[in-house]
């Protein structure tokens, strides 16, 4: 005796490729996001490399101009250790090469089929579900834009608040 599925079968059906899609703006595009891929990878390797050397350096310099290491700060006496200079340079070297991840990472060329097949795939909204059916869609993005939209709208009526309870204070006092 069967038993019967929870699920219904689904068949998915991707339209018939005869051989590759040639397209020179695609493969254009392919190739700028290759140069771009090898080029973030070794940014990478040399903001590490880098970051070790100018460490290096710097525990060197303070090493050398304040003695051994007490306590950081900007003031010059012995033991203080300065790490403004040191920590701009590796974070924002590190900042420039975030963004160029991030250029990489969203600057990737759309394949028009992959984009057609993969709408066709995914469908509208029709139910939670993590199963990849098509119509699944995860709600999880729901949820951070609302906690990201809390945040933001605290964000900006907090110094609000703070002003109107500074303003009635100062109403009472007088």
């Amino acid at each position: 005796m069967p038993i019967e599925m929870l699920t219904k079968p689904e068949e998915r059906v991707s339209p018939p490729v005869d051989g590759p899609i040639e397209d020179d703006g695609l493969q254009a595009l392919t190739q700028r996001q290759a140069k771009r891929v090898r080029r973030l990878k070794i940014n990478v390797a040399a903001w590490g490399v880098g970051t070790i050397l100018l460490t290096a350096a710097w525990i060197v310099h303070e090493w050398q101009a304040n003695g051994a290491f007490e306590r950081f700060a900007h003031e010059g006496n012995p033991g203080d250790w300065n790490p403004t200079l040191w920590a701009l340079a590796v974070l924002l070297w590190g900042l420039m090469v975030g963004i160029m991840g991030l250029r990489v990472y969203f600057n990737r060329p759309a394949k028009a089929a992959n984009a057609l097949i993969e709408w066709q795939d995914n469908g509208g909204f029709q139910r939670f579900s993590r199963n990849s059916h098509p119509g699944s869609w995860d709600p999880w993005t729901l949820y951070v834009g609302g906690i990201w939209a809390v945040v933001i709208a605290v964000f900006f009526t907090w110094p609000v608040y703070l002003d109107r309870r500074k303003a009635r204070r100062r109403l009472k006092a007088t």
